[in-house]
């Protein structure tokens, strides 16, 4: 993953720290050195940063090994200042399975207070004392455990994007269908995220970052689902367009502007022998015209490894492949015919109209 360090694999699963975690512990550093704290303290500070995200990872390697259980794959997880992302290929649809997946993470973080507690207890130490007890090597644990449960309780929150906005629309959707319990358990999320706002702006600055991420979080959900609902029982062939340009791959990218600026496409098939040879974006012309010029050949400039889909594959998992391959076109086939192409613009004018049908 780009500016992400490979830490290793799990059960298949890769691991990765981005770059900007680094920038925690600098911070950590500097602000602990300009209050005066010795170097020691300092220490057990970024050991205690870096513990609270070892705990992160196995929270999401909750969420994954969960979903595994069902038949989903995890791209990856990687580990961001904010916390952990793990990756899945997709959401259970199924209200049961997607409540266990969601509850895992949190669930880790239970566990690992629970068991902590207990080594707490039998060593003496009280956890009421916490406040009043320096971080060192005797009392880390403590201070893991304390956090573990606090990550618990505050993935908990019946909001969007967190574990706890999902718990809650699986529970609703065991009642009712899977867009209308989104919808609500997103108004509840966007909710609290307006009173998070409201009362980070009189007591604390981070709650209202907190809130927009809520809110933010709850909007793309509520979102998303309503795409994948008016997506669902088409194929590709309901969308495909079979009217599109085309371009020699040897004629000068000059032909492929005045095209470009001639009608609305914005996309063009590139061609060799009479038969599709790559794709050429209106991005890929200005980048050409930008680092070459118009005299060039297409072929210099053009996608010459396009994504190919077949003509009946759902088009909610073509959507999805094309955002996850970061693709705007795909060339469409029927058992190696070339029939037609498919792009991202065109699947939103799918979605309006639909939209526009059902009258969500």
């Amino acid at each position: 993953m780009k500016f992400s360090l490979y830490l290793g694999r799990y059960s298949g699963i890769k691991v990765f720290i981005h770059w900007t975690f680094s920038l925690i512990l600098i911070w950590i550093f500097f602000t602990s050195m300009r209050s005066g704290l010795s170097l020691i303290d300092t220490a057990w500070s970024l050991i205690f940063v870096l513990s609270i995200f070892l705990c992160v990872i196995l929270h999401e390697f909750g969420h994954a090994l969960t979903a595994k259980k069902y038949g989903i794959q995890t791209k990856d997880i990687i580990l961001l200042p904010i916390g952990g992302l793990a990756r899945l290929e997709k959401l259970p649809e199924d209200p049961k399975q997607e409540l266990w997946v969601a509850l895992a993470g949190p669930l880790v973080n239970v566990v690992i207070f629970l068991v902590f507690s207990t080594i707490i207890s039998l060593s003496g130490i009280q956890l009421v004392e916490m406040e009043y007890i320096q971080l060192r090597g005797s009392t880390l644990l403590l201070y893991i455990a304390s956090a573990n449960l606090i990550l618990a309780i505050f993935n908990m929150i019946p909001a969007f994007p967190m574990d706890g906005g999902r718990v809650l629309r699986a529970l609703l959707s065991l009642k009712m269908p899977r867009v209308k319990a989104t919808a609500i358990a997103g108004g509840i999320g966007q909710a609290l995220a307006i009173g998070f706002i409201l009362t980070g702006i009189f007591y604390n600055p981070i709650l209202v970052i907190i809130g927009i991420f809520i809110f933010l979080g709850a909007q793309a959900e509520v979102t998303h689902t309503k795409q994948n609902s008016l997506l669902k029982g088409f194929t590709i062939s309901d969308a495909m367009m079979t009217r599109f340009q085309v371009l020699p791959f040897d004629a000068p990218l000059s032909k492929a502007i005045k095209n470009l600026l001639d009608g609305q496409a914005t996309h063009f098939v590139v061609v060799k022998d009479d038969q599709p040879y790559g794709t050429l974006s209106r991005e890929e012309i200005i980048k050409g015209l930008n680092e070459q010029n118009e005299h060039i050949s297409i072929e210099k400039v053009a996608n010459l490894h396009p994504l190919k889909l077949d003509l009946y594959l759902p088009l909610e998992k073509a959507f999805k492949t094309m955002a996850t391959q970061k693709n705007k076109v795909a060339l469409i086939y029927e058992q190696n015919h070339f029939l037609g192409i498919l792009d991202q613009e065109n699947i939103s004018e799918f979605i309006m109209v639909q939209k526009a049908k059902s009258g969500l």
